[in-house]
């Protein structure tokens, strides 16, 4: 019988060399362990591990590697002695001359008993854990920014509608436990809006999937029972690697938001009624003057035909003294405001009036004036009164001067008709001579006396009628000075 005996062996010795070959070319590390030492190993192991393969032959396992390591790779190989099965890849780094590697280790039986060699295997990982490690590093960074975040952040299963995740800010919004929202369903968060929203707030979630993004603001209600305005902005978001699709929802709480647009619309509203309704003029002009807008009390004011004229014009136009305006309109510029300011402007009709201004500059960030704006009442029935009230008082005044030196006059003519009544009566009764002298002397120092007080008088009454003369002819229809009456008495006070 013809043997094959050499024809094998060839084979065999060719197939061994044909492994070796391979197992020199791979770029994964392999070793291989007969009786715990290494028997075999490639240059890849050799590369990866950074030990020299002179040393490493002959040398038991775990030596060539870190201490804290040891004891886990020792316990792996007696593992898979004992059960013949591979072990788990196990991770670690190991310091080389380039610096600190990754390297995940994995063991596996060849043949069995308890001389069967174990296959050891080392693979470089250190770019997959750096890149895994900036992966999560990114995603604690993002977790910390989703926690941190006032907004509501949720994600949802575009297939069966579950919770993916939710942020904090979801509990302290809905004043549910965040547990609780974490394991909800898209229904559950729709359940939330306010009973007069849900049909709507339920339709915008489902025209998503087809819309891939929609918005909507909506009311909300608390676990407490208080309502919340919300906006809430869907996008859908495709994962291609998984070949999914969630839907992200960020939602927001506007109620501040929306009760300052609500106050801002009735301050308008307040405003825009004062501004029409007032009955004095209301205006704002630009800083050269020309009218950016008017109430029809003001356009009555002016004497216009309408409020497209009032906008074409000036306040110049309408004003007497136009260095008086520039006089406001500086220290409108310098103190942003003024009060009781008094101009007279002369409307269309040609007929003076005097009106009282109250107004503010309005100006940007930058100090610039952007407009101004104010009230300016009519006064000029109230000058007027005014005047009339002080010509009255000055009536009366004079009236008392008069009349306190009239009596004086009247008091002196009583006087010297008595005094001459009784000398008359003296005269006719006495025979001699040297009392009719003594008579007519006596008589003669009363009436004098008499005569010095109407002179007085006189003198009085003359200088008021100077003084009420001078201050009257020369006045004009200007504000009415109380100082020129008093400058009248004055000169007429009694030394």
């Amino acid at each position: 019988m013809m043997t094959n005996q050499p024809y094998e062996n060839d084979i065999v010795q060719e197939n061994a060399i044909d492994l070796l070959e391979i197992f020199q070319r791979l770029k994964e590390g392999v070793a291989v362990l007969r009786n715990g030492r290494f028997a075999f190993a490639n240059p890849a192991f050799v590369d990866i591990t950074g030990c020299r393969l002179d040393a490493l032959m002959g040398k038991e396992l775990p030596e060539p590697f870190p201490g804290p390591e040891q004891a886990a790779i020792l316990r792996d190989h007696e593992d898979v002695l004992q059960s013949g099965q591979n072990s788990r890849p196990h991770e670690f780094w190991i310091g080389k001359p380039a610096g600190r590697s990754r390297i995940e280790m994995t063991m596996a039986p060849l043949g069995s008993g308890e001389t069967a060699a174990v296959l050891l295997t080392v693979v470089d990982v250190t770019p997959k854990r750096r890149r895994m490690d900036e992966i999560r590093d990114l995603n604690d960074r993002l977790q910390s920014i989703l926690n941190s975040m006032h907004d509501v952040v949720v994600s949802i299963s575009a297939d069966d509608g579950r919770v993916l995740s939710i942020n904090p800010a979801a509990e302290l919004l809905y004043g549910v436990p965040l547990r609780n929202l974490a394991d909800a369903a898209e229904s559950d968060i729709v359940a939330l809006a306010h009973p007069a929203d849900g049909e709507r707030v339920g339709n915008f979630y489902r025209s998503i999937r087809t819309k891939e993004f929609s918005e909507l603001e909506y009311r909300i209600v608390r676990s407490d029972g208080k309502v919340r305005w919300v906006r809430d902005e869907g996008y859908v978001v495709s994962c291609k690697s998984r070949d999914r699709q969630r839907i992200d929802h960020m939602i927001r709480d506007i109620t501040e938001e929306k009760q300052a647009i609500l106050e801002l619309h009735r301050s308008e509203q307040r405003y825009k009624d004062f501004f029409h309704k007032t009955k004095d003029m209301a205006f704002s002009v630009s800083p050269a003057g020309l009218f950016l807008d008017i109430n029809d009390a003001g356009i009555e004011l002016l004497g216009l035909s309408c409020r497209k004229a009032a906008l074409r014009s000036s306040v110049y136009d309408f004003v007497e003294q136009p260095a008086a305006l520039d006089g406001m309109l500086r220290e409108l510029n310098e103190r942003g405001h003024v009060s009781n300011r008094s101009v007279t402007l002369k409307p269309t009709s040609e007929t003076r009036i005097e009106v009282d201004i109250t107004a503010r500059a309005k100006k940007n960030e930058s100090g610039e004036v952007l407009y101004y704006e104010g009230i300016a009442s009519n006064i000029t029935q109230a000058l007027e009164d005014q005047r009339n009230r002080v010509l009255r008082n000055t009536a009366a005044g004079m009236c008392h001067y008069l009349n306190s030196h009239l009596m004086h006059i009247s008091a002196a003519l009583d006087g010297m008709k008595e005094e001459l009544a009784e000398m008359d009566e003296r005269f006719m009764t006495s025979a001699r001579p040297e009392e009719k002298d003594e008579i007519w002397t006596g008589g003669r120092d009363a009436v004098s006396g008499y005569l010095r007080d109407v002179n007085f008088a006189y003198r009085k009454i003359s200088e008021l009628t100077r003084a009420f003369n001078s201050a009257f002819l020369t006045y004009r229809e200007e504000s009415y000075l109380d100082k020129t009456i008093l400058d009248i008495f004055s000169a007429c006070r009694t030394d």
